[in-house]
């Protein structure tokens, strides 16, 4: 039985080199321990994936989804996901919105870039932006629970990721006319 190598548990788990098959060691790369091939060279980065989401405010409201599945069941998000490869991520964005919620939008602006730590699958870039309703026929998917409309300043628990610190940034910056 081969020892696992890795010493973060939110690292994605690889043991042997992808390329040659070699049992990888961890290396000091660049000023931290990374799991690498002593054969190939093969070095493992764990690079965080690219998700978006959109905050959606409508009459001083923010729309948020409780999650209905595994990973974070139960908690609140905002409508979003991963972007797909090739895929820019305001068009990611509209797309998950649209899968999630039903909902046509028009992205609105940039609220940041938010690191996250706290999902089980590993560290993430969460590109979050501000959007506004095209249409009002919400179709909530399998992946959420219930969703609604809540006042930023008064927004259900638990909430996932960073989306209230996001909500909480948002709210504050000043709004177009």
């Amino acid at each position: 039985m081969v020892k696992n190598i890795m010493e973060s548990p939110i690292e994605k788990l690889y043991n042997f080199c992808p390329n040659c098959r070699t049992a990888l060691a961890r290396k000091d790369i660049e000023g931290r321990k990374r799991p690498a091939c002593p054969e190939c060279g093969f070095v493992y980065w764990n690079n965080p994936k690219p998700a978006c989401s959109v905050i959606i405010g409508k009459n001083h409201k923010v729309l948020m989804l409780r999650r209905g599945r595994e990973p974070l069941k139960g908690y609140w998000v905002l409508p979003g996901g991963f972007i797909e490869y090739e895929e820019e991520p305001r068009d990611a964005a509209i797309r998950e919105t649209k899968e999630e919620t039903g909902l046509d939008i028009e992205i609105t602006g940039l609220v940041g870039v938010y690191q996250i730590t706290n999902d089980p699958r590993g560290i993430h870039l969460d590109i979050i932006y501000s959007g506004r309703i095209l249409n009002e026929n919400p179709v909530i998917s399998d992946e959420s629970s219930v969703y609604g409309f809540f006042p930023a300043g008064n927004l259900p628990e638990p909430i996932a990721y960073r989306h209230k610190e996001a909500i909480k940034e948002w709210n504050a910056a000043p709004k177009k006319a």
